[in-house]
């Protein structure tokens, strides 16, 4: 597992929501909070850390994006958002106020 990290980094890069939001309406994109990497979050995942995943999910800094998220990026289809896939799942950097 000493290359997850290394494979998953190499895995980042930048999506339109055009091509996210097939697979928000499937429930499979998770924010990630700005205090948080992508890459650890990926890591976590893949190595089904389960404590930790629900510890950021009580803080709040993982979660699904809401009504009115989804509302204004579907009017603007060519945001971009880092992004990172973790089967099922898309990672998707956000800050706070990036609606």
């Amino acid at each position: 597992m000493s290359n997850v990290r290394a494979d998953l980094a190499e895995m980042v890069d930048v999506a339109l929501w055009e091509w996210l939001s097939p697979h928000a309406a499937r429930a499979r994109v998770i924010l990630v909070g700005a205090n948080l990497d992508l890459v650890d979050v990926g890591v976590a995942l893949t190595e089904d850390n389960t404590q930790l995943v629900q510890s950021w999910i009580e803080d709040g800094w993982l979660r699904h994006p809401t009504a009115e998220e989804l509302s204004a990026w579907n009017a603007n289809k060519e945001k971009e958002f880092t992004s990172l896939v973790v089967p099922p799942f898309v990672l998707v950097k956000i800050d706070p106020i990036s609606v």
